[in-house]
């Protein structure tokens, strides 16, 4: 079994999970995030505290406890080096790894492993250094864009936070695919078929690096 391990990075609203479920529609794909054990450890202080569920809110609502959950997760972090959330991931990747090749049964087969929220190379062993070094993935990073009426000059999606201001150029810089994309409007439909041609784009790189 052919493995390829992907780490997209990006500011919030980037459309990072967009893009996973777009090129998952066109390869065999697994998702999973460092941030999914953080929005489990707070769920009971979130819902009891502020009436919001962070495993499945509105991006409006997540919005309203960002940055207590932007503070508990530094805190973790911090403690640890930046090994917290990636030491409760790796095991759970792993396992799915060994449980996939036996399924497979020695059959070729091809399967992409995205974590779609690397944040982080602020400390030696970070984000970016596991994903790259432990766990032998590649890196992409993703800007979204609108452009002004009538000129082709593009405004990107802000940093919502400074963590995210400060680490975005480092991922940037260390990315080994860098995809700019355009808003694209209209119903879901009309959305995916727009973005559609970067999902299969992608999936032609990632063959070509890995």
């Amino acid at each position: 079994m052919k493995i390829h391990i992907v780490g997209i990075s990006g500011v919030a609203g980037a459309g990072k999970d967009l893009l996973y479920s777009l090129v998952s529609k066109n390869a065999n794909c697994a998702r999973f995030s460092l941030a999914d054990a953080l929005k489990e450890e707070c769920k009971d202080f979130c819902l009891e505290n502020f009436g919001v569920d962070p495993t499945n809110c509105s991006r409006e609502a997540k919005n309203k406890i960002r940055p207590f959950l932007v503070g508990y997760g530094l805190t973790k972090r911090n403690v640890t080096e930046g090994r917290y959330w990636i030491d409760k991931l790796t095991p759970k990747i792993k396992n799915f790894i060994f449980e996939q090749a036996i399924s497979a049964d020695g059959q070729a087969k091809e399967l992409f492993i995205f974590i779609t929220d690397i944040r982080y190379s602020k400390y030696d062993k970070d984000e970016v250094y596991w994903l790259k070094k432990e766990m032998k993935g590649k890196l992409i990073h993703l800007s979204r864009f609108d452009t002004k009426p009538n000129s082709i000059e593009r405004i990107f999606i802000e940093a919502a936070n400074e963590e995210e201001q400060s680490q975005n150029p480092l991922l940037l810089e260390h990315s080994d695919l860098s995809i700019e994309w355009q808003t694209a409007y209209g119903t879901k439909i009309e959305v995916e078929k727009s973005l559609n041609p970067a999902a299969i784009g992608l999936l032609k790189d990632l063959k070509n690096i890995s």
